[in-house]
């Protein structure tokens, strides 16, 4: 008896452990209340929330020193295909308190694992774009997150999505997708498109470099996609190149009201940029993102 006593108390303290680093949050209510300053404390925090028919999970990261009382940047980071949001926030989450910002990461469907970066590319239509603008837009008006200052980052599959949500959102001040392709035709600025600043990351060896064409969408290549965002952002200027070591350059143009476009590019690097330069590259793209606010 008292074996299993200490047993019960034993799994007891486990979960109220659990509870405490993971704050996990289930998050149907319509004013998503998980997302409140009452219920989000510093660190780790775990929230699944029901939309459209699917239970989704987020993961946020706020600082230590969260005051309830302020408001934060927000910075979205999306993970690659196949994947969950773990990796992304164990990745970029060492940032989130020298920067003093909140970190968001979100699963895409887990049945399929993949964003939905463009429509009717994968068998289920999952309205992406709609959870990011409900999420921010419970951040912003439960007083947590700047509305100024909504940044997004993403690998791969994540990175595409970003292009797919600065097209159609004006959520973002900045976004730096990463490591992945821009697709043609879907990703296109037009006239419906906010003015954003918006940084390639990408290795010069990635499949994506050099662009790619299969029946279903073809990508822009890294000189492509930048050929595009210039044109759409009438950056007349030639760009100013910054090499940071031997190994990583930063094309930046810059337009007449300060709207920035830049690529970042890793030499002789490819999906997956080795962790010295990719942990670099990072650091350039929060430099690039928290310096600009929307106006």
């Amino acid at each position: 008896m008292r074996a299993k006593m200490r047993f019960m108390m034993l799994v007891g303290l486990c979960v109220m452990v659990n509870s405490v680093f993971s704050g996990s949050i289930t998050a149907q209510d319509a004013n998503w209340s998980a997302l409140a300053p009452g219920t989000l404390h510093p660190g780790l925090n775990e929230i699944q929330i029901k939309y459209g028919g699917e239970l989704r999970r987020l993961v946020v990261v706020a600082p230590k020193t969260l005051d309830r009382a302020n408001s934060y940047p927000i910075l979205f980071c999306f993970h690659g295909a196949g994947g969950n949001a773990d990796k992304q926030i164990a990745r970029w989450r060492r940032h989130v308190d020298g920067r003093s910002l909140i970190l968001v990461g979100v699963d895409a469907v887990q049945s399929l694992k993949k964003w939905n970066f463009k429509e009717d590319f994968h068998v289920v239509n999952h309205d992406d774009v709609g959870l990011v603008r409900e999420v921010t837009k419970a951040l912003i008006s439960n007083g947590l997150a700047d509305a100024q200052a909504i940044y997004a980052t993403g690998h791969s599959s994540g990175g595409l999505f970003c292009y797919r949500l600065i097209k159609e959102s004006a959520l973002f001040s900045a976004v730096c997708p990463m490591s992945c392709g821009m697709a043609k035709g879907a990703h296109d600025p037009d006239k419906n498109t906010a003015p954003v600043h918006l940084m390639q990351v990408i290795g010069d060896r990635d499949k994506s470099y050099l662009g790619t064409t299969n029946p279903k969408v073809t990508m822009y290549s890294a000189e492509q996609r930048i050929a595009v965002w210039r044109a759409f952002n009438q950056c007349k200027s030639p760009p100013v190149v910054k090499a940071y070591g031997k190994e990583i350059k930063v094309l930046t143009c810059t337009n007449s009201d300060g709207i920035q476009l830049a690529i970042c590019e890793a030499k002789e690097q490819g999906h997956h940029l080795r962790l010295d330069l990719r942990d670099a590259a990072d650091v350039i793209a929060l430099d690039f993102m928290l310096k600009h606010r929307k106006k």
